[in-house]
């Protein structure tokens, strides 16, 4: 068996390099060969991931890198695993992946593969999920102000001022070829539970029932959304009145008005609305614990 380590040496406030080389450390003499790449900028980990070669390629990183190596991976038989470091590790959490390179190098070793879902949006994988609205606007907020190394403190600043200032224009959601919600003002996708690492914002989300979960807030503003936040915490928030929430294979979302509405995949920007969604079950070969 040979792995590839590919790393992104600034995730996690700059632990990513010494996790990757504590990872091959871990793995030298107990596979066919051990590779490791350092990326430079976002962007590397795709074309890496896709070089033959590697039965295994592990993203060492946060929650854009699994999404960069599992598009590499698309044309590829090669198995993903994941050393989660970056901010958030939400495909990781779901997956129960440990953050320690010793434990992480015997689940490659013993691999055990499961088979995960991706969503689709114009022909590119994601693996956590996606978001139209407030999320969105405060993923183009930090990552403007982004320096070389990102940790979760990056993200307080810009997650206030955003939702103080967001105005929540509505967007219209089609699921499946029938309209859903007419006004949406937030929407969180979901191939996981989670979304920013810590709100099971589409609960009953699994990575493997060739579905994707949708969670549309209606009627929102700043403080309304505040009240929200203690229901998200457990999952109560999809049986409220003002929310919609419903499994989907295809999706379209489009904007009802000329202002703006940010969209972002795996907790990176992705541009605007309008987007159509899709999803490829069973379609990324990953390496998990063994339960």
């Amino acid at each position: 068996m040979k792995v590839r380590i590919i790393a992104n040496p600034v995730a996690g406030g700059g632990k990513g390099r010494r996790m990757a080389e504590a990872l091959r450390n871990a793995l030298e003499g107990k596979v066919g060969g051990v590779e490791l790449v350092l990326t430079k900028q976002a962007g590397d980990n795709e074309p890496e991931a896709a070089r033959p070669g590697a039965d295994v390629v592990v993203a060492v990183g946060g929650d854009g890198s699994v999404n960069e190596v599992a598009n590499g991976l698309k044309n590829s038989e090669a198995a993903l695993a994941i050393l989660p470091a970056g901010t958030a590790n939400v495909v990781s959490r779901e997956l129960g992946i440990p953050k320690n390179p010793e434990a992480v190098a015997a689940m490659i070793i013993e691999g055990r593969i499961r088979e995960m879902d991706a969503g689709i949006r114009d022909g590119r994988r994601f693996m956590l999920g996606a978001g139209a609205g407030l999320d969105a606007a405060i993923g183009e907020a930090v990552s403007q102000q982004r320096g070389r190394k990102s940790n979760l403190l990056k993200w307080v600043g810009p997650s206030i001022k955003t939702s103080l200032r967001y105005t929540f224009p509505a967007f219209r959601v089609v699921a499946d070829g029938e309209l859903l919600c007419e006004e949406g003002q937030y929407a969180i996708i979901g191939n996981c539970r989670y979304s920013a690492g810590v709100f099971p914002a589409t609960p009953e989300a699994k990575i493997d029932d060739g579905l994707l979960d949708i969670c549309i807030l209606r009627n929102l503003n700043a403080l309304r959304l505040i009240g929200l936040l203690p229901t998200v915490w457990n999952g109560r928030h999809i049986h409220r009145k003002d929310v919609v929430y419903k499994q989907f294979e295809s999706l379209e979302i489009t904007p009802l008005s000329d202002e703006r509405v940010p969209f972002q995949v795996d907790g990176d920007p992705g541009g605007q609305l309008p987007v159509t969604i899709g999803v490829e079950p069973k379609a990324v070969r990953v390496i998990t614990p063994a339960t």
